[in-house]
């Protein structure tokens, strides 16, 4: 199956051009504290909020980290929003998103692409590409884990976020075994993991989101999930950082 089937109808397939949009609605991008919350700490993180000592982030990912454009992606949005959360903290939000690679794949850019930034957190997204391509779900949780022990050899923090949800998508794609493989990677390794296929699922279940939209709506529903996307993560990073 080619990737760009596996995006057909869903957010990072979605037009390349948007006119700007109204701010988010809140109530729209309310979730369960159950999906956003998890238990693992960022506790060096949580040193840096309370120091007010500048905070770099680095979100690493495939199309959907990548979004539509810089500013039309989640690492913009929750940027933003934890720019508004700590208003005094200078805290930049680095895109290191690339389309079609699978987890190994996106480690092997780790030297590279995030760790010359220093970051305090690494934002990994990962999942969607070894689910399309049928990858082993051994060697992508190995992968996982060297990523994640690359990770603290640099003295940075690390979140998995899972892939998105659409119903389009989950009907041809058994995300199951890579979605388990997540989740149990991220409980053995005490790692705090972003809930966005769980999320996205709630929301579409809940009307909040039709992500079955017309071809000319979905550039706006892109940005509107989005930014929701980014308040839930600046959330959850808050939560963790407490």
């Amino acid at each position: 199956m080619r990737l760009s089937i596996m995006f057909l109808g869903f957010l990072a397939a979605l037009l390349p051009a948007i006119e700007p949009a109204r701010a988010v609605d809140s109530a729209r991008c309310a979730a369960p504290r159950e999906i956003v919350e998890d238990e693992p700490r960022l506790a060096a993180l949580a040193r840096q909020f309370k120091a007010a000592r500048p905070v770099t982030i680095v979100a690493i990912g495939g199309a959907s980290t990548a979004g539509i454009a810089p500013d039309i992606s989640y690492p913009y949005f929750l940027e933003a929003a934890l720019r508004r959360h700590h208003p005094n903290l200078p805290i930049t939000v680095i895109n290191r998103g690339v389309a079609g690679q699978t987890a190994a794949q996106m480690a092997a850019r780790f030297a590279k692409d995030v760790f010359p930034a220093a970051p305090s957190l690494v934002i990994w997204e990962t999942g969607t590409v070894d689910a399309v391509r049928g990858e082993d779900t051994n060697v992508f949780a190995d992968a996982l884990s060297d990523g994640i022990a690359a990770v603290r050899q640099h003295k940075a923090e690390a979140m998995l976020v899972d892939m998105q949800y659409s119903p389009s998508t989950v009907s041809v794609i058994n995300f199951e075994p890579y979605l388990e493989a997540l989740h149990q990677t991220a409980a053995l390794e005490d790692i705090y993991m972003f809930q966005r296929f769980a999320l996205m699922k709630y929301w579409e279940e809940a009307g909040a989101f039709d992500f079955n939209v017309p071809r000319d709506k979905r550039a706006a529903v892109a940005r509107e999930v989005y930014e929701c996307l980014g308040e839930r993560l600046a959330d959850a990073i808050d939560y963790a950082a407490r």
